[in-house]
């Protein structure tokens, strides 16, 4: 993975004006090429724009996505592929030359990985500047940690292997062929070698211990020969005698040149939190309002609070991240769903208390890399419902169940004959249960009492105990969730 120290906050040059290290286009029936053949996040260009860029597309269904990069900025890399993911068009990625360090990960977004014979991918772990006493350091450590637990989930899912092995192949800085990619599940197909390909400008290679020559020819050094963490500056013409420059003392003039730098530093603060969907609003509104905040600061502290809520890759318990984490998925549904019913509270920070049953059933397949570009609503729901990793039914259930034993519990009925849960003492019973509550959801009309007889689910007869007043909820009906 790259260094921490990403390369956004370093100023483009003066001849890296108007470039960029990816384009887009889109083509016919629903497609569009998106090419990634530079170091990612550099030419100041950031993943706000490439998401921008994406969604301008408009409505596409497929995306080809070419990849020859040496890798790039952390921050930017995640947002890229957490937009690819979660996009919803079904993707196929080409790596044309090379996809190293966090190109490598920006590839597993495909459902469909294609690799010529001769190209390569690189996989390592993440590494970093620091400086500062013994404490200082064993923190930024815990942190790279922290980061490759967040990366490990990554591969794995795609790879289908274990963390461990990943963990290692992270460690060897491992280069992988296109052969090789296929071997170990990083890439579904490969093509015959290509006899040319197009060269990368970074001077990444100083990074990479075990590069292979042939990768290393491809990748040189920029044209332009000052280094990229300093700009390009114009030798003035000589002079005899320099005429001394006057002190500025325009009050104005100096009230502007800090309210300009202020605002660049807010600017640069606000693009960087954006990638993360206001996951983190608390911290992004802090770092804005404190002055002496830069955006270096702002990005450690970001990077301080993601590790918060990962854990080192060797424990046993897996990081909870928004890319292939069904738990996390689910988890973040049923609360949404609770609090909508009314039986919890809202959590502000839930990113899914402002969708419908639609969206929330698309969010349990795509969340898990399963594609539904191709699917109508119906189409859709139905397999969110069905498909054996999605738990979108389970989690209906669950919500509906509560509703009828809280209305049940909270009946008057005087006639009722025992609590609906003796009735639902096995799994089978329970499920019909759920079911019937779904069905009469769609019978419900607040303030009155449904007296009617249960529907056949699967074919068999529910059997309930009572016929009376159903109340999902005390504050709002069921029907109110829709």
């Amino acid at each position: 993975m790259p260094e921490l120290n990403n390369s956004v906050s370093r100023p483009p040059t003066a001849s890296m004006k108007n470039k960029s290290w990816f384009r887009m286009q889109a083509g016919g029936q629903g497609e569009a090429d998106i090419y990634i053949y530079d170091e990612i996040g550099f030419w100041g260009v950031t993943a706000k724009q490439f998401v921008s860029d994406m969604n301008a597309l408009g409505d596409i269904t497929h995306i080809n996505l070419h990849i020859n990069s040496p890798g790039g900025d952390v921050f930017e890399g995640i947002a890229i592929f957490n937009a690819l993911k979660n996009h919803g068009a079904a993707i196929t990625v080409y790596v044309d030359g090379v996809a190293a360090s966090m190109a490598s990960l920006i590839a597993m977004a495909g459902d469909t990985v294609i690799m010529p014979e001769n190209a390569f991918m690189m996989i390592h772990k993440p590494w970093g500047i620091s400086g500062g006493d013994a404490e200082k350091m064993r923190t930024y450590a815990e942190r790279l940690d922290k980061l490759e637990s967040v990366m490990v989930p990554v591969y794995a899912q795609k790879t289908g292997k274990t963390t461990d092995e990943i963990a290692a192949m992270l460690a060897d800085e491992t280069w992988m062929s296109g052969a090789e990619c296929l071997a170990h599940g990083f890439a579904d197909q490969v093509t015959p070698a290509v006899k040319a390909m197009a060269c990368i400008q970074s001077k990444r290679t100083e990074e990479f211990k075990k590069m292979p020559e042939s990768i290393r020819n491809m990748i040189t050094q920029p044209y332009n020969s000052a280094p990229r963490d300093t700009t390009v500056t114009i030798p003035a013409p000589a002079v005899t005698e320099p005429s001394p420059v006057p002190a500025v003392s325009d009050e104005a003039t100096i009230r502007a040149r800090v309210m300009a730098e202020q605002k660049a530093r807010m600017s640069g603060i606000n693009d960087l939190f954006a990638m993360f969907g206001g996951r983190y609003q608390t911290l992004q509104a802090q770092c804005v309002a404190d002055p002496d905040c830069s955006l270096e600061m702002a990005r450690e502290r970001l990077l301080n609070e993601m590790g918060k809520e990962s854990s080192p890759t060797n424990k046993n318990t897996p990081a909870h991240i928004y890319a292939g984490n069904g738990n996390f998925v689910g988890d973040g549904i049923r609360q949404a769903m609770l609090a909508r019913a009314g039986f919890e509270n809202v959590e502000k920070d839930n990113a899914y208390n402002g969708m419908t049953l639609r969206e929330w059933a698309r969010m349990s397949l795509t969340e898990r890399g399963i594609g539904v570009a191709s699917y109508n609503p119906m189409q859709m729901v139905g397999l969110a419902l069905t498909h054996s990793t999605s738990d979108f039914g389970n989690i209906l259930l669950d919500v509906s169940n509560k509703g009828l034993i809280q209305g049940w519990e909270e009946s008057e009925e005087p006639s009722r004959s025992g609590p609906v849960r003796d009735a639902c003492q096995t799994s089978k019973q329970r499920i019909a249960w759920g079911w019937a509550v779904l069905v009469l959801c769609a019978r419900f009309v607040r303030g009155r009492s449904i007296n009617t007889s249960p529907p056949q689910i699967a074919r068999r007869p529910l059997h309930w105990p009572l016929t009376g007043r159903f109340s999902p909820s005390p504050a709002r009906p069921l029907s109110m969730m829709i």
